[in-house]
């Protein structure tokens, strides 16, 4: 059986701790490797490739409304998207996991809204240089939504 990482990893730190004893110097342990969101290589080399992220990107974060929409807080296509949660006419998502799909970004949200709650799915694409919102549902035969939504104005 070929050995595991875990055991030279621990095979390593023991020996660390031997030599260390020996010189009566102490030794410093490394920290814990903390997981970070990184942006794909290329496109190219990600095409169709899921990676688990933390992060709604912040090309998508800020408030969208339907293209021909006013931006106003009361549109019912009004969309205000932040770090931990979506705001949508009558219900606010609060986001639970995120991924990247290729040039899609899925974020799984616990919806609440008019007395009741659920668990959904979104499909973000970004389209015309970032103007455009395309939300739709993970698995759709399509990227592109019906109503895309434009950013509003800050």
């Amino acid at each position: 059986m070929m050995p595991t990482l875990r055991y030279f990893a621990t095979a390593s730190l023991a020996l660390a701790l031997a030599l260390a004893a020996c010189g009566n110097e102490p030794v410093e342990q490394p920290a814990p490797a903390t997981p970070t969101a990184q942006a794909p290589a290329s496109a190219e080399a990600t095409a169709g490739a899921i990676t688990e992220t933390t992060l709604i990107p912040d090309s998508v974060i800020g408030v969208w409304d339907y293209e021909k929409g006013t931006c106003d807080p009361a549109s019912d296509m009004r969309l205000a998207i932040g770090q931990d949660r979506f705001e949508f006419y009558e219900s606010v998502g609060e986001v639970k996991a995120v991924r990247r799909e290729g040039e899609a970004t899925v974020v799984d949200l616990a919806m609440a809204g008019e007395g009741e709650t659920w668990d959904q799915s979104l499909r973000l694409v970004l389209r015309d240089g970032g103007e455009r919102l395309h939300v739709t549902e993970p698995g759709s035969a399509s990227d592109t939504d019906d109503y895309p939504r434009k950013r509003c104005p800050a």
